[in-house]
Formats: structure tokens, sequence, C-alpha cells
């Protein structure tokens, strides 16, 4: 009897999951709420990893704490006296160690309780994914069948330019024999050189070479028993990327290979590991991708508008909310515009306050008419004063303790400082990559993405096979024709819509210059969107009168005016709806407003192509606009 107990613990299926980050990435919310309970749309995020790890197969987990240990042992015990539905066939063990500094040593603590028994399934921090594991498991067994040095299989993803959250940090680069052994690794967004080298002896002693790129690694990946002992043969190794290159770099002197899978279908495989992730994962899980994971439908209530609110959660009429994502208890003020935030619970926001492309934590006070935005992170229990105006910045709710330099905003509200000019633009750089367009465009063929600078197109270097990435001008244009659409929609405030543009000129890092075409552009293309009848002038008239505080706003010198109807051109030809009459309603609009003046008109018409159709639709207009021009000089001489 205790030989058929023995044999059953030998087949347990085990997971290894560390909670821990080891990094500042979700700082300053993160100085109170443990990364692993993050809520995801309302959800903890470490509830979605142990569902999957369920799902998939594995019985018994290893949950890995350093910092907040004890709430998240309090959150697990919760879960099981909740019975969820993973207690049933598979049971979790928190192991709790504070000394350790890094994932390696997290391994190498694993390592010397002799926990684990034999294969099993490594997660990073914030693993959600949705794959089967035991046929990964399987597969990992019989390539060790072949290869008895297989350490490790790594699991990875396509991941191309124009999916929801990607990011040129993530993209990998690999080289692969016909059997999926990794020859080379390469993470192409934290390389420092525009060229990829290959080692020679790749091509010489391997009969077949696959190179792969757009791949984001899963943060999964299913180890061979020897995996442990590598990290602590090796106490450089601090990071999974650290033991990948170790092993490729000296495969014959550690005795380990390694491997990889790549997810296909509607398999999905991710991880939170920054505010965009965190952000494109709780679209993902809206949208119902990673089925059969899902968010807790029973206490939230999700709107068309991208819209979550969760229980208790109480928003005035008059308040206007867009793809936002609103913790339990939240109470929402008059006159509040929200716009691509995520508000966590007990959250207090009062009457006139706009929060843009921001994160506020738990048990915040967000006062009267204060205005957030461009991708501002405010931590637990911050208090924002009436009035307060931020953005880009990263808040918390005590005086920081390891010696940084901060701006006291209020009593509960100190905002991360800059510690010297020398390091302005070091700084500058890293709060600029962790608050950075945290924001994903609703139009799928129009995600954000990050552009890797460092290469181009020349022959010598790596080119995307995909489509070419959008840039950043037309993300931001997408954007603000959401925002003014919406705007004109709803008949909201234009004071809120620009704070939206300016917002997003920030998030962009667009030019004044792209700003001021793109706004009018945008207007110009709202205005063509109706079929150009016999009711059409009137309603032009009442949309360009609508807007008339955004055109203000950005028409306020010679450059902005020449911008403006250099849009008017762009939309003009590219349109084929658009007529002679269309042209001349626009610039005698702009031109009565006084938005635009004569001499700048003139001047731009006088450097049109002369043989351009365009040219000879806006002639009558400015032939108009000489003849009056003329005839006042005459009356001024007579005088």
């Amino acid at each position: 009897m205790s030989n058929k107990k023995e044999i059953q613990k030998e087949k347990t299926t085990q997971a290894v999951v560390v909670a821990d980050t080891f990094s500042d990435e979700f700082l300053p919310i993160t100085n109170a709420v443990p990364h692993a309970l993050l809520p995801v749309l309302n959800k903890p995020l470490i509830d979605y990893t142990l569902e999957f790890l369920c799902l998939g197969g594995i019985e018994e987990v290893f949950l890995f704490c350093c910092s907040h240990a004890e709430e998240i042992k309090q959150h697990i015990s919760k879960c099981i006296n909740n019975r969820d539905g993973w207690i049933l066939t598979m049971k979790v063990n928190v192991i709790v160690s504070e000394s350790c500094q890094s994932f390696g040593d997290c391994l190498r603590d694993l390592d010397a309780k002799g926990l684990i028994r034999g294969d099993f399934v490594l997660l990073e921090p914030g693993v959600i994914s949705n794959i089967p594991l035991l046929p990964l498991l399987e597969k990992h067994r019989e390539t060790v069948k072949k290869d008895k040095y297989a350490a490790m299989t790594i699991i990875l993803q396509e991941f191309g330019i124009g999916h929801i959250g990607w990011q040129s940090s993530e993209d990998i680069l690999l080289a692969t024999d016909c059997h999926n052994r990794i020859l080379l690794f390469k993470q192409l967004g934290k390389s420092h050189t525009r060229k990829v080298e290959f080692p020679i002896e790749i091509f010489l002693e391997n009969s077949t070479v696959n190179l792969l790129h757009n791949l984001k690694d899963t943060r999964i990946a299913i180890c061979s028993p020897s995996v442990l002992p590598l990290y602590s043969d090796n106490f450089d190794f601090q990071t999974k990327d650290d033991l990948i290159r170790g092993l490729l770099m000296n495969e014959e002197i550690l005795e380990g290979t390694i491997y990889t899978h790549i997810l296909q279908g509607s398999d999905f495989g991710g991880a939170i590991s920054s505010w965009k992730m965190y952000q494109a994962i709780s679209k993902e899980l809206m949208r119902k991708w990673i089925h059969p994971l899902d968010q807790p439908r029973k206490k939230n209530k999700i709107f068309k508008n991208g819209v979550v609110i969760g229980a208790g959660t109480q928003v005035t009429e008059s308040s206007n909310v867009n793809k936002t994502i609103l913790g339990p208890n939240v109470k929402i003020g008059k006159n509040v515009t929200l716009n691509n935030c995520f508000i966590f619970s007990d959250t207090k926001i009062e009457d006139n306050v706009s929060i843009l492309h921001s994160v506020i934590g738990p048990e915040c006070v967000i006062k009267a008419n204060s205005r957030i935005f461009a991708g501002s992170i405010i931590g637990k229990g911050v208090v924002i004063e009436n009035g307060v105006e931020v953005e880009n910045s990263l808040i918390q709710a005590e005086i920081p303790q390891n010696g940084e330099e901060f701006v006291k905003l209020g009593n509960k509200a100190y905002q991360l400082k800059l510690s010297s000019e020398n390091d302005r633009d070091v700084l500058l750089s890293a709060l600029y990559k962790k608050t950075y367009r945290l924001r994903i465009n609703d139009v799928e063929s129009d995600e954000e993405h990050e552009v890797f600078d460092d290469f181009s197109d020349t022959e010598d270097e790596l080119s995307y096979t995909q489509s070419p990435v959008p840039d950043d001008t037309k993300l931001f244009f997408n954007e603000v024709i959401d925002s003014l659409t919406r705007g004109f929609e709803d008949n909201l405030l234009c004071d809120n819509l620009i704070l939206e543009i300016n917002s997003s000129r920030y998030a962009y890092n667009v030019t004044v210059k792209e700003v001021n075409f793109n706004v009018v552009k945008a207007i110009l293309c709202i205005s063509v969107k109706e079929p150009i009848g016999v009711q059409y002038f009137s309603h032009l008239s009442r949309l360009l009168s609508y807007f008339a505080p955004v055109l203000k706003n950005y028409l306020r010198n010679e450059s902005a005016m020449l911008d403006s109807l250099q849009a008017l051109e762009d939309v003009a030809t590219s349109n084929e709806n658009v007529n002679e009459k269309w042209i001349i309603a626009i610039l005698q609009h702009v031109y009565n407003k006084d938005y635009i003046t004569e001499d700048v008109i003139l001047d731009w018409f006088n450097n049109l192509d002369q043989s351009s159709k365009f040219r000879n639709q806006v002639k009558p207009f400015a032939e108009w606009l000489q003849e009056a021009e003329e005839a006042s000089s005459e009356e001024e001489e007579s005088d």
C-alpha cells in the first residue's frame, strides 16, 4: 500500500509560481498592493494564474513569496474557505522567504528545500494563460528521452506587430534546429545594436536552421529537475533569461539544452509585466480572447463603451466615463470625465474632475476640479487636493523613505521627483517607459505599437515581414478622431476634449505642427461622414460651431493656420465625396470667424500645384478674396 502511495506521489504534476517581480515597475501601487493581488477587471491577478494551472492539469503549486507574504497567504486561505474551483483538484503551498532578492534566489531556495520531485511548470510573476499544460509536459518528457541534457522548454507565442499589446521590448529572435532546440536567443528590444550576429557554427553544425522572430515570451516554461541545481551551482543566474544565455554559451560545460514550443491558434500566454501589458490583458479578457478564463461577470456590470463597473460603485448621470475599469465601492461625483483609466476599489472622485490615461490606486480621494492625465500612477490612500493638476507623475501617500526627492502636493500626496539635473534625462526616460502610452485603441487594425527605433530598412539590418508599423502620428490621429466624434455625439464640453487631445499629444510625443494638422483633419473627416445633400450644410455649420473652442485653441498663429489649410488639402484630395462647394464652405467659415487670415489663405493658394484639381476648386474663393482686397485698397486710396 505504501508503495502505491509513493508511486502516486511521484506522478503529481507540480508547478512553481514566483509571485514577486523584484522590480519597481508597478510602484507606487505595489508599495501597498502585492503584484499578485493587483485587480484585473476586479479580480486578483493570482486567481487567474491559479485557475489557469488548475485547468491546465496541475495538481500541486508552490507559490513563492518574498514581500507582502502575509496578505497573499490570507488571500489563498480566503479562496480555500470560499471553495474556489481550483481547490477540488489542486493544492497550493505558500512558501515565504524574505531574504530572496531575485527570481534566481527563489529557485535556489526551492532547490534547498527539496520539494520538486520531477518535471515541473515554472511561471514568472503575473502569468495569465489558457493553454493545456499536460500535453506540453508530455512533449518535454519525449524530448528528454531523445536528449538527456534537455533542461527547459520555453513557451513562446507569435506576437507580431499589429497584435494588441505588442511591445518592441518583448520581441524575440530565435534560431532553432529541426527539433526546436534553441541555437540562438536574442531579445531584440533589449539590444543596443542594430545588427544581430549569427555564429557561423550554427550553420556549420546543423543541417537545418529556422529563424523566427515576432515572438514574445509567455513567461511559462516546462522544466526538468536539473533546472534548480543549475541555479544553485551558478549564483550569477538571477533571471530565467540568465539561465538561457548561460546554457547557450556554455552548453557542454553546464550540460544543458533549451527547447521551445510556439503557441498556435487560440492558445494564449502572457504576463502582466508592465502597465501596458496590464491594460492589454485586461482588454483581451474583456473580449473573451483568453477563454475559458473570464472576468467575474456576476460582480461586474459591463457596458459597450469599454466600461466595467464593480459592485457598489456609484456613477452620476452627468459624468462621462469611457474605456475605464471601475473597482468596487467607487464614488464618482458630478461632471467627472474618465477616459482610459483604472480606478481601484473604495476611491472617491469629487465633482468636475478629469482623469485621462491613468491608474488610481485603492482608497484614494480626488477632490473637486482636479486634473490627472498623461499616464499618472496614483498609489493607495493618496489625497489629491482641490484644483491640483498632475501629469505623467508617480504619486504616493507617504513621504518617500529611500532618499528619493519629492514634491509635496498635499498631506497625503508626494510626487516623486527627479533626483538631480544631471540625472534628468535618464530618470525621465525611466518614468517615460513606465507610463508611456497607457492606452490601447479600440480599433483592432490601429492598435498602438512601440517602434523599435534602432532598426531600419537597410539591407544589412532586420526588417519585419508583416505590414508596416503605424507611426505615432497616425495613432494620435485615430485617438483624436475618436475623442472628437464622441464629444460631438454626446455634446461634451470642448474644454474636456482639449484636455484629452493634449494628454494624447504627450503620450504619443507628437509635435505641435502634427497636433494642429491632425486636430483640424479629424474635424474635417467627421464632417464628411454625412452624405453631402440638401440638409448637409446646416449640419456642417452646426458641427463647425460646436468645435469652435477647439479650433480657437489650436489655430493661434500663422504657422498653425497653414497647418490647418494643409489638413483641408489632405482631406479634400483623399475623399471622393468632397466637392468644390464643401471646400469653399470650409474656407468661408474659417475666414469669417477669423480663425485664418486672408494673407495666409492667399499665400497658401499661390503655392498650390498650378495643375491640380484641388487648386481649381479653391480658385473661386481665392479670387473672391483678391477682389475684396483690391476693392478695399481702392476705397482707401479714394479716401
